[in-house]
Formats: structure tokens, C-alpha cells, sequence
């Protein structure tokens, strides 16, 4: 499969499935998924339909499906221009992580995958916050990351143990991503951008709705939101596309009726 996310599609999935077919896969047979977030994505997907659900193991080799996408059970396809629309909460029976692989991954990949570990240290704690920030991203120490990394999927498994399918608490993962996917469903309309530059620009909207609306350190958010305008740039759009960013925020999957649902924070963790 290509990379980039445009090729996370029902074509892509359907040549999946011929191939499984065509290849004499069986209910009995074991997928191995290997590449980054989109990957895993389509490929749980696949296997978890396909004759009605295969095992399957992920194997990730980018930042971001390292600590986000290969962990957790969310597996789809984007559909009708909408990020992640169609898809089942199914758990690979393995998930191997061996940050070697981040060895040879470019520079706006290993920032895409930054960008959850970031998140996961705004719901953790002050002091993985800390070291977050502080961290140099663009002189990456390997041995440090491969520590970071650890202890970042380790947030999301303890949060995902404590709630799988998202009915409550599970829901403090989705923070930035509200905005996150419409940017990201915004960005393919011109020129698709990575999941992580996406949820990074969300993450400087929701903070500002945290420090509304929930009292959220001032300080703390203008720190972190410096931090992902030098290291993430800006989205630029203009008034005249608010109405198109309005609707596609009304296709978030924790909206209730005709509210929008924003997970919010009230302080580091």
C-alpha cells in the first residue's frame, strides 16, 4: 500500500481483502501489519472483517504508530472525506515496538509522532509534561526517545485497559483531536498533511478552550502552544472557511445531538 493517509481508503481495503482471498487465506490465518499508523489502521480493519475476523499482529515503524495508532484496538479507513469514519474496535493479538526503526524515519514523521506523546504528557503528569517540552526533537537522542516512547504508550494502554471502547475515560485521549480531524479532513481537501502536525494544531485550540472554559494555567498553555508553533508551524486558514471547519466538527464521533464534544483539561494530568 502507498503511504500517506490518502491511501487509507475502501479501494485500499478492498485490495486487501482480494489479496487475502487470492492467497488462500483462511479463518486460521495470522496478518502481519507492518509500516506506520495507516497501516495498522487498514490492516486491523481488514483482518477483523475479513471470514468475520483473522488474528493479526502490528509491527509499527513511525513515532506516531508506535505510540498511538498500533495501540488500542481503533482500526478504519477514512470515507466520504471524513477522517477515520468507518472502522471496529478490534485488539491486534501482538504489538512488537522496537524503536530501531526510527533510525531511518525522516524528520516530519518522527514530529507527527511527537505530537501524541505530547498529548499524552498534557493528561499524565507535570513532570512528563516537563520533559516533553524541554525535549530536543530536531537532535534526536535515540536512547532517550526509546525511554520516552515506553513510558508514553504506557499512558494510553492504562487509560485504554480502564475503559476499551470509549465511554468515558478513554474519551481524555481524543484532547486536540476534535479540531485535530477537522484540520486534518480540511488538509485533504488542498494538500494532505501528517496525523501529528494535525492534532498539534488542535491541541493549541483546545488548550485555549481549557484556559476558558475549565481554568486551564495560562502559563502552561502558552508554553506549550510555543513549543508546537516551533516545532509544527501554523494551519493557515481564513474566515471564509469557518463554516466549512464548523461542519466538519459537526462529524466528530463524540458528538451527542448538535453539540460539538471537546475533551478539555482543568490541569497537567
Amino acid at each position: 500500500i502507498g503511504d500517506t493517509d490518502t491511501h487509507k481508503t475502501l479501494e485500499s481495503l478492498t485490495h486487501v481483502w482480494t489479496e487475502l482471498g487470492n492467497g488462500g487465506a483462511t479463518r486460521h490465518s495470522l496478518m502481519v501489519n507492518l509500516g506506520g499508523g495507516m497501516i495498522t489502521d487498514l490492516g486491523g480493519f481488514a483482518a477483523s472483517t475479513f471470514k468475520r475476523g483473522i488474528n493479526f499482529i502490528n509491527i509499527p515503524t513511525t513515532l506516531l504508530a508506535m505510540v498511538d495508532a498500533s495501540v488500542g484496538g481503533k482500526t478504519g479507513i477514512n470515507f466520504n472525506g471524513l477522517k477515520n469514519e468507518i472502522g471496529v474496535f478490534s485488539n491486534a493479538n501482538l504489538v512488537i515496538i522496537d524503536t530501531q526503526f526510527l533510525k531511518t524515519l525522516d524528520q516530519q514523521n518522527i514530529c507527527s509522532g511527537y505530537a501524541e506523546m505530547l498529548k499524552h504528557g498534557l493528561i499524565s503528569n507535570t513532570w512528563m509534561w516537563n520533559q516533553l517540552i524541554d525535549y530536543d526533537l530536531h537532535n534526536a537522542n535515540l536512547q532517550l526517545l526509546q525511554d520516552m516512547v515506553r513510558k508514553s504508550v504506557g499512558v494510553k494502554e492504562r487509560i485504554v485497559a480502564d475503559d476499551p471502547l470509549e465511554h468515558g475515560i478513554r474519551k481524555a485521549l481524543n484532547l486536540g483531536h476534535t479540531f485535530g480531524h477537522a484540520f486534518e479532513s480540511m488538509a485533504l481537501e488542498r494538500q494532505p498533511v501528517l496525523h501529528g502536525y494535525a492534532v498539534a494544531w488542535g491541541l493549541v485550540c483546545e488548550l485555549y478552550l481549557s484556559c476558558v472554559l475549565c481554568q486551564f494555567p495560562t502559563d502552561r498553555m502558552r508554553q506549550t502552544v510555543q513549543c508546537i508553533k516551533e516545532r509544527y508551524g501554523q494551519f493557515l486558514f481564513t474566515c471564509k472557511e469557518y463554516d466549512r471547519l464548523y461542519a466538519l466538527l459537526q462529524h466528530d464521533k463524540k458528538n451527542e445531538g448538535d453539540s460539538i464534544n471537546f475533551s478539555l483539561l482543568a490541569d497537567i494530568g
